[in-house]
């Protein structure tokens, strides 16, 4: 194959431009813009048994004027003191404007408003400050779509437009917003924020590492020309795959800082292997079109190979359940197919048709004659300093050296597997955002539970909840419900209000009279009083939950697992629930905790087949089973110390009114699948060198020889990858930022940890054990003389012909000869 593409880029190169320019195109005529097919929303598509969908479900049926999917909140507070009559006058004029404007606005999809005036849950929209004077005034207002989706954050952007051309309020009187809604749509804000940033920052670095690398403008435009064009292709290659019947792709927004971050990485890697090997091949003495050829050749199977192991452990997201991690992780492998693709047909066209103009200002690489080749090669591509000391070192003292790396990552890769993930949407964003702003308003007069009440909900054909036996079964679940840890208050047919009932014979006969007027009322809040569905009336009744803690944080969604399995308990045979059919929750924690159930699910399948993909691949390129064991281990290793320092340093910088939750649980999970396919394409690449070069040295002596040839270069590639990952610090979303983090992190172990120092003080020190400390054990198989010490040979006799001057970027090619 590699020797076909070579033929067809140096002969028929315009063909190679005309697929690329057709393929474009009919992109371009037929795949769907990006905007158009992407989807932002985490809450969707839950196995059809999970509580949030059951509830959903439940809430539409018995009360399809409450089935709302996420809210917003206005907060109205007086600091200084009790709300004025004409405070609350002004909040209910405002309710009543922006009624209005939601009629005149249909596409905001306001299903209902409640306010402090509203039958039954009004008195409870007023809150006095729980330290100070102050007093506050909620207005609820409840939206058709889901928190995360695009529909929501368009219609929060519209209400927010609303509001700053609103009047002003009287003297005193501070409004604020938030709630779920708006959360929701800070976040969505925020990571499109984070994808412009992302984007800017990588190609910037990109640019200015390759012009330290080249020096040559020219040289530097070709990966970048070529990654940028596959960067466009890939989108609308993705995008295009929505179209195509039978498939169900989706598009998830976030896919696109990866796509970015990750092509500018790799493929830039890929780039610098095929230009490495050029310059060699010139230096060498060859034309420009036989050393192109030899590159393409050469560097061709290395870089399927190494990408291989990328590409197959992102493909195996494809068996995730849930659609954010199923379609991401395909999506970012096809884009490095093409990126790969792209490499070996684009950038050879370009250093083909530049020819020697591309070195410019400086001279090609060049062979003198009467010169030695391997001497004039040597001082192109030299192994010469650091690379050479940490290769003699390791060789030298490999059992101390691997135990200290050991001793030193150890107890950070204890403490990154003993981190919990985060699933709070507020501990993401930014303290001034106005979801944040709002929430920290309601805190001082609420609990901040009201930010997202969750509703569970009870089917039961054989019960009729309005009748006094129904009444008094609901009476006694609520009484469980707010016995649990972290419960705040329970609204329901019994307690309207979250208080508990009393008995009659303590009530006024005003008390009493008032009960009556409003029973109706109440019933049809919390009975199925209205459902469409004649079977379903007075057969439905909700529980609306306000917990303690933020609505999406670890102590509210363990509360509500107690929660579920408090109504499950309630449903068993003697308990007021039995006959139950239908038991679930709906609200935003609801979802948050479903997503927490299914991507913990996720993760754990994940790790097996990730790893069990990439160690398939490994065998099948090394053929040396015990030692890509240990490849996967020292990448885990890598994983679980970064994920610790990450936890250390973030968990350090955290200022919140909330305590530390733990990291996003988006980070172990993409940093695990990228760092066990991307560390083991370095390995690759370190691993089939070692095997190069054992053959004609022995053990000991060729893993010192792959060390230092391999060192330059992966390291360069490995720094270039950081520094992609690393821009994602520049997101303003806090997930974005620890996954940044955590990436470059791993990555720089990997690079200068890992892979030059665990693995090949591990290869030695095995065979030291396994055959002894024999001198003759180094020789090779064709009693070839040993070779000098690798700084000897390059000082005192560079022109050795037992010193092999390949570049790092083909040190696959002899192996895949083999």
């Amino acid at each position: 194959m590699f020797p076909f593409l070579a033929r067809l880029v140096q002969r028929r190169s315009w063909v190679v431009l005309i697929f690329w320019l057709v393929a474009t195109s009919l992109l371009f005529l037929y795949a769907p813009r990006w905007e158009e097919v992407t989807k932002d929303d985490d809450v969707r598509f839950f196995p059809r048994d999970y509580p949030s969908v059951v509830g959903q479900e439940l809430l539409e049926r018995g009360f399809p004027r409450d089935a709302a999917s996420s809210q917003l909140v206005f907060v109205f507070e007086r600091r200084s003191g009790p709300l004025t009559p004409a405070d609350l006058a002004a909040v209910e004029q405002h309710a009543a404007e922006f009624y209005k404007f939601s009629e005149s606005t249909p596409s905001l999809g306001v299903k209902k408003l409640d306010t402090h005036r509203t039958p039954v849950i009004g008195p409870r929209l007023i809150g006095s400050a729980h330290e100070g004077p102050g007093q506050a005034v909620l207005t609820i207002v409840s939206l058709n779509g889901t928190y995360l989706s695009k529909k929501t954050r368009l219609a929060v952007d519209q209400i927010l437009e609303y509001l700053a051309e609103h009047p002003a309020l009287p003297d005193g009187l501070q409004r604020t917003v938030t709630g779920s809604a708006v959360v929701g749509h800070d976040m969505n804000t925020a990571a499109n924020e984070s994808l412009d940033n992302t984007t800017k920052t990588t190609i910037i670095l990109v640019v200015v590492i390759l012009l330290l690398v080249y020096r040559s403008p020219l040289l530097a435009m070709v990966p970048l020309v070529t990654i940028g064009f596959s960067v466009v292709v890939s989108m609308k290659t993705i995008a295009g795959l929505t179209e195509i019947p039978g498939l169900a792709f989706q598009v998830i927004n976030i896919t696109k800082v990866f796509i970015i971050v990750v092509l500018f990485g790799a493929g830039t890697d890929y780039c610098l292997f095929l230009i490495a090997r050029y310059r060699e091949e010139l230096a060498r003495g060859r034309s420009r079109q036989d050393a192109l050829n030899e590159a393409i050749v050469q560097v061709g199977g290395a870089l399927a190979a190494s990408a291989g192991t990328v590409i197959v452990g992102l493909g195996m997201l494809y068996f995730s359940s849930f659609a954010k991690i199923r379609y991401t992780g395909p999506a970012i492998a096809l884009s490095l197919s093409i990126a790969l693709f792209a490499a070996l047909t684009l950038a050879p066209v370009m250093l083909s048709w530049l020819g020697g103009a591309i070195f410019w200002p400086f001279r090609p690489p060049h062979h003198t004659p009467g010169a030695d080749r391997e001497a004039e090669s040597l001082e192109q591509v030299p192994m010469t300093g650091f690379w050479i000391w940490v290769a003699n070192l390791v060789v030298r003292h490999p059992a101390p050296i691997l135990v200290v790396s050991l001793a030193v990552l150890a107890p950070l890769a204890y403490i990154g597997a003993r981190t919990t993930a985060s699933y709070s949407q507020l501990a993401d964003l930014d303290p001034d955002r106005p979801s944040v702003v709002g929430a920290s308003v309601i805190r001082r007069y609420f609990a901040v539970g009201e930010l997202s009440p969750t509703t569970a909900l009870v089917e039961n054909p054989k019960v009729d909840f309005r009748s006094p036996e129904g009444r008094e079964k609901v009476d006694e679940v609520s009484r469980r419900l707010l016995a649990i840890p972290g419960v705040a208050e329970v609204r329901s047919l019994t307690q309207p209000l979250g208080a508990p009932p009393v008995s009659d014979d303590q009530k006024s006969m005003l008390q009493r009279m008032a009960e009556r007027a409003m029973r109706g009322a109440v019933d049809g809040r919390y009975v199925s009083t209205k459902a469409p569905d004649a079977k379903d009336v007075n057969h439905i009744t909700r529980f609306d939950v306000v917990f303690k803690t933020d609505p999406f944080s670890k102590p509210t969604l363990d509360a509500l697992d107690l929660l579920d399995q408090t109504l499950v308990a309630a449903g068993r045979p003697g308990e007021p629930l039995h006959g139950a059919v239908g038991i679930g929750t709906a609200g935003s924690t609801s979802a948050v905790n479903d997503l927490m159930r299914v991507t913990s699910g996720d993760q754990r399948r994940m790790y097996f087949l990730v790893t069990f993909g990439v160690y398939v691949i490994l065998v099948g390129l090394l053929r040396r089973p015990g030692v890509c064991l240990y490849l996967i281990f020292t990448v885990v290793l890598g994983y679980l110390a970064s994920l610790g320092v990450t936890e250390l340093v973030f968990r350090g910088l955290h200022h919140s009114t909330e305590p530390w939750g733990g990291l996003d649980w988006t980070v172990g999970f993409f940093l695990f699948v990228i760092l066990v396919a991307v560390g083991e394409d370095y390995n690759i690449l370190l691993m089939a060198r070692v095997i190069e070069e054992e053959k004609k040295y022995g053990v000991i002596e060729g893993t010192r020889r792959a060390v230092a040839h391999t060192g330059g270069i992966i390291s360069s590639c490995g720094l270039i990858m950081a520094g992609t990952f690393g821009s994602m610090l520049t997101g303003t979303l806090t997930s974005l930022r620890e996954l940044g983090f955590s990436l470059g992190l791993g990555i720089l172990l990997d690079t200068f940890l890992v892979r030059p120092i665990l693995v090949p003080a591990f290869v030695v020190l095995m065979d030291r054990i396994w055959n002894g400390d024999a001198p003759d054990r180094l020789k090779p198989a064709a009693s070839q003389p040993i070779a000098e010490p690798i700084e000897e040979a390059l000082v005192e006799a560079p022109a050795s012909k037992n010193l092999t001057a390949d570049a790092v970027d083909s040190c696959l090619g002899q192996f895949y000869e083999d």
